[in-house]
């Protein structure tokens, strides 16, 4: 009898073991549906905040849509100090470096973000933040276009508007692989700014100093672990930190400037 009893238990004891571990099975199998789910989510995100900020296939707008985008963008960036692709006071405590690429969509949508626009509202025109863009190839498939788009900005910095450049750059962004980025293009963005002195824009575009430039930043990213974009991280008196992130929200942002501030 005894026997018996032990036998019925260890039966029942296997019993619940599977039943724990089916359920263990299920759970798992919830949460790796859960997290594609939410990878789905985010990739439609970043689709129709793209789509709404005028990314398409055709890229620059040239009709009043396009001054429209211009007049944005000097509202952004009015009163706050601009040197080569520096955004902010230089004696800024903080610094942000922004890994990016002019042709990545991600890039686009974290820097056309309400959450972006409130870093340059209060911590960057504040004096507390400043931001140093570095290039860094991803979306763009081709080196030589790489090349091109990323001195036609750093050209506009040249004359202090490398960020009003890259911000309607980002804001007509066409749709990856569809060959948007020609010079017609890029001398397109760079007459949308008004105060850019076009001829020595184009100038700029063959100087060794801005060559140096692009291949400092991709140094400087390898030497950084940068895999992709955006990249952002944080330097301060109390170290550096990055970006849990690739698209943070303001308060990932403000953690990661309290972490190092």
């Amino acid at each position: 009898m005894a026997s018996r009893a032990r036998q019925k238990e260890a039966a029942r004891h296997v019993g619940r073991e599977e039943a724990r571990l089916e359920r263990k099975r299920r759970q798992r199998r919830v949460r790796v549906l859960g997290g594609v789910v939410l990878g789905a989510v985010a990739v439609v995100a970043v689709a129709i905040a793209f789509s709404s900020s005028g990314g398409g296939s055709s890229g620059l707008r040239t009709d009043n849509a396009g001054a429209k985008l211009a007049a944005q963008v000097q509202q952004l960036l009015r009163g706050i100090p601009q040197s080569g692709a520096t955004l902010g006071n230089p004696k800024a405590p903080v610094t942000m470096t922004y890994y990016s690429d002019l042709q990545c969509p991600v890039c686009a949508h974290f820097t056309l973000n309400s959450d972006f626009g409130e870093l340059l509202a209060k911590d960057v025109r504040a004096g507390q933040v400043k931001i140093i863009y570095r290039s860094f190839e991803t979306a763009t498939r081709d080196p030589q276009t790489f090349h091109a788009q990323q001195v036609a900005a750093l050209a506009a910095g040249t004359q202090n508007r490398f960020w009003d450049y890259t911000e309607l750059f980002y804001r007509q962004q066409g749709a990856e692989g569809t060959g948007y980025v020609t010079d017609s293009y890029l001398t397109g963005l760079a007459n949308q700014i008004p105060e850019l002195n076009i001829s020595n824009w184009r100038s700029a575009r063959t100087a060794p100093s801005l060559i140096s430039q692009l291949q400092s930043d991709q140094q400087a990213a390898s030497a950084a672990g940068v895999q992709g974009t955006p990249t952002l991280i944080f330097e301060g008196p109390r170290g550096t930190a990055q970006a849990p992130e690739s698209v943070p929200s303001y308060n990932q942002l403000e953690q990661a400037i309290k972490s190092v501030a």
